[in-house]
């Protein structure tokens, strides 16, 4: 009695770790190019009655994804395009659409996640264009600051008092070339 219960628990002990386990190598192309989760908390509001996180939620109107080439690998086929800068051109983007704008405070974490199930991109280049015309872009890879943060999205600071916001995401496999391109959209203004 003892073996057969000794074996049952070895069996599910392995399953569970198994299951368990997750990185950004396990994880895999799925069908469907994975909408990250993107939110901004105000880190001087502690006042309960006043939330301070908002969420970019694509489902919500309150910003806009769009996939630019998601390889499911079917064959050899990977993205060709450059993926060395933003080169959206976000004016086009926003024409015509209605999104939330959210507010961007003065003292505040920007941070983007996905599901453990979706892999992660290699890195992100983000685009910033402010009411006043300027144009700012950064490059990033999407690694944790520590235990304590989500993924932090490296904001930089701009003149006007609104700006539009495009985030490229670019997803690479162990051997460098491109299998997923995809980009995020949203509005912010300076509280």
């Amino acid at each position: 009695m003892k073996k057969i219960f000794l074996v049952y628990f070895s069996l599910i002990a392995i399953t569970m770790l198994s299951a368990c386990q997750t990185n950004k190598y396990n994880n895999v192309i799925k069908e469907k190019t994975p909408d990250p989760s993107i939110r901004i908390e105000d880190l001087d509001n502690n006042n309960k009655e006043r939330p301070n996180i908002f969420y970019f939620d694509t489902e919500q109107g309150r910003s806009l994804f769009e996939v630019v080439f998601w390889n499911k690998l079917e064959g050899n086929h990977y993205y060709q395009g450059q993926i060395k800068n933003n080169d959206v051109r976000i004016d086009r983007v926003f024409k015509g659409k209605k999104i939330e704008v959210g507010p961007l405070p003065k003292n505040y974490e920007l941070a983007m996640t996905f599901s453990q199930k979706e892999p992660f991109p290699s890195t992100i280049l983000g685009k910033v264009k402010d009411d006043k015309g300027h144009t700012y872009s950064w490059k990033q890879s999407y690694e944790r600051e520590d235990a304590d943060h989500d993924y932090l999205i490296n904001l930089p600071k701009f003149k006007g008092k609104k700006a539009k916001i495009a985030l490229r995401m670019i997803w690479l496999n162990k051997n460098g070339d491109c299998i997923g391109v995809a980009d995020k959209f949203f509005i912010l203004e300076k509280q």
